[in-house]
Order: C-alpha cells, then structure tokens, then sequence
C-alpha cells in the first residue's frame, strides 16, 4: 500500500473514533446514530458486493439473510439466555447454511432472471416471518435488556443505557464495518476473488478453463449471508426487538444496492462513501421532514432515484471512478 493511502486510511480511522467522543460531549445521541446507521448500511454494501459487484449478480433478496441472523440471536437469548455474539456466531452459521440451501438450485439463471429469483426469496419470506409461531409471528420477539454490572459484561451482553448506548453501538458497528472490510480486501486478493469477477466478466470463458459457475456465485452470496447476518445481530439488540416487517423490510436489501452503486461497484471503499451520502440523507430528511406536511411522501425515495439516475447517466462505474488523485496532485 502507498504512503499516500496508509496515510488516507490512518486519518480516516482515527476520524471515525473521534467523531462520536466530540458529541458525547454535548449530550445530543442523534449524530451517533447517524453515524451507527452509516456504518450498518456500509457494511451490508460491502456484504452485497460480493455477490452484486464481484460476481456480476444483482440480488434483491439479502434482507432475508438479515432476518435470519436477528431472529436466531434474539431466539437464543430469550430461551438459552446466550450472549448476543454467540447469537451473532449461531446466526451467520444459520444464514449461510440456508443460503447455500436456496441459492444453490437457482445459479443456473443468470442477469435478470436471477434477480427476479431474488425477488422470489423475499416474497416467500414475508408470510413465512409473520406466521411463523415459532418466532411468534407478527407479533415479533422482544429481547430483554438486564442492566450490566460492568463494562465487561455490558460488552459482552451489548447491554447499554442512556447516553452510553448510542456511543457504544456506535462502536460496536464500527468494529463490524472494520472486520467487514477486511474480509473483502482478504477476498479481493485471494484466488475467490479472481474467481468471482471471472464468472462476473465472461462465465462461459470461466467455465471453459475449470472453474465451476454455480459453487462459486453460491460461494459469493454465502459470504454476503455471513455480512448480512451480522448486520441483523447487531440492529436487532440494538433495536431490542425484532418484528418481521422491520427485519424484511426492503430497505435492507435496496439501500446498501444503491450505495454501493453510487460509491462504486465492486470496488473496496465504494460502500462506505456511497452510505456516507445516501444515509444521512435519510436521515436529515426523516429529521426535519417528519413531523411536517411532507411527511409520508417518499422525498428520500425520490431522491434516491435522481441520484441513481445522474450517476447511471454520467459515471455508471461510481463516484470512486473520478479522477480523485489527479484531482488532489493537481491541488
């Protein structure tokens, strides 16, 4: 890595740790939030590159693997009283198991049709989540919140309060994010990674010299499973509650698209910048919008589509395509 780009990284870092630490001064937890909610959507879009920007395979459907993760952690913690990283642990091995399961017979499609497969999953999921008794349907599963006794427990049990949530989760996503990252950029230089943008560029041609289309592309979106996953864990004992509409909702699975897309298919950091515009626009429109007499009207949604729109239309490889280090040289 060049100087230039340890240097970039190590004031970026240290950026994201300080961030929170100024606003807990002031007693305000909404920045925090924002800042978690950056942080859980950058992750699941470096989730979906994996399979959408690696592989070539748009899939519509990963709120599902989201889901999957929050329902097994919240399951385990209300009936075995487990620590919410052994959830986390239980549920991307849950998740990754159903991928496989899923996904598997339907990596013969290819373009749109595997999409629209996607698609299939998610609509399948929605009645299966609001009826299934097992975990209480509709009616959703309420994770109880014991006050921790100290730091270490409180850690281990993601069990905060008060002014100290905000922060610690702020954290706590940060962390996930940073792991995340580095299992892309460790699958980015490995021999999966060739693999992936092998059948992502030219399937046929990839087949013809040995490598298997269908393990791999499952590979691909097990590895998103896992990320996802992940995300579902931390955002449900965040939320302390886990409903089927909130969990499926396709916000989930649409949102770290776009980011992804707007920051830079298939490339490394393409997530996290696109999370970094697209979510605290949300947010601030949420903010002052929410109570107002536009409240309701889907602005952000709209937003969303001329943002896609102007980048699809003027630089479809994403904002990281830019000239940005000839850009900076010359400044």
């Amino acid at each position: 890595m060049a100087a230039s780009k340890r240097i970039a990284l190590a004031v970026g870092l240290l950026v994201a740790l300080a961030y929170p630490l100024v606003i807990q001064a002031t007693g305000y937890t909404y920045f925090q939030t924002v800042g978690f909610l950056v942080f859980i959507y950058a992750m699941l879009g470096v989730g979906w590159n994996f399979i959408g920007g690696w592989a070539g395979q748009f899939d519509f459907g990963p709120c599902i693997f989201f889901a999957t993760g929050a329902y097994t952690a919240a399951l385990a913690t209300v009936h075995w009283g487990w620590s919410p990283w052994l959830g986390m642990l239980g549920g991307i091995v849950v998740s990754m198991v159903i991928c496989a399961v899923i996904t598997f017979p339907v990596t013969r499609l290819r373009g749109h049709y595997f999409a629209i497969a996607t698609v299939a999953m998610w609509m399948i999921a929605q009645p299966i989540g609001a009826t299934w008794e097992l975990i209480n349907g509709s009616r959703g599963l309420f994770i109880p919140l014991a006050p921790a006794k100290s730091t270490g427990e409180a850690i281990w049990h993601l069990a905060w309060g008060g002014r100290s949530k905000a922060l610690a989760y702020y954290y706590v996503a940060l962390l996930l994010f940073v792991l995340s990252m580095y299992l892309a950029h460790r699958v980015d230089r490995s021999k999966l990674g060739y693999y992936f943008r092998a059948i992502r560029d030219d399937q046929e041609g990839a087949e013809a010299i040995g490598i298997d289309s269908r393990v791999y592309k499952t590979a691909a979106r097990c590895l998103e499973a896992a990320v996802f996953a992940a995300g579902g864990v931390l955002y449900g004992f965040w939320a302390l509650a886990v409903f089927p509409d909130q969990v499926l909702e396709m916000n989930w699975s649409v949102l770290p698209m776009i980011s992804t897309v707007l920051g830079g298919i298939g490339r490394l950091w393409g997530p996290l910048l696109g999370a970094l515009i697209l979510i605290p626009i949300s947010q601030g429109m949420s903010a002052t919008l929410g109570a107002g007499p536009l409240a309701g009207r889907g602005l952000d949604v709209i937003v969303y589509g001329i943002i896609i729109m102007v980048v699809a239309a003027f630089r479809p490889s994403g904002l990281l395509s830019l000239p940005w280090a000839r850009w900076f040289r010359r400044g």
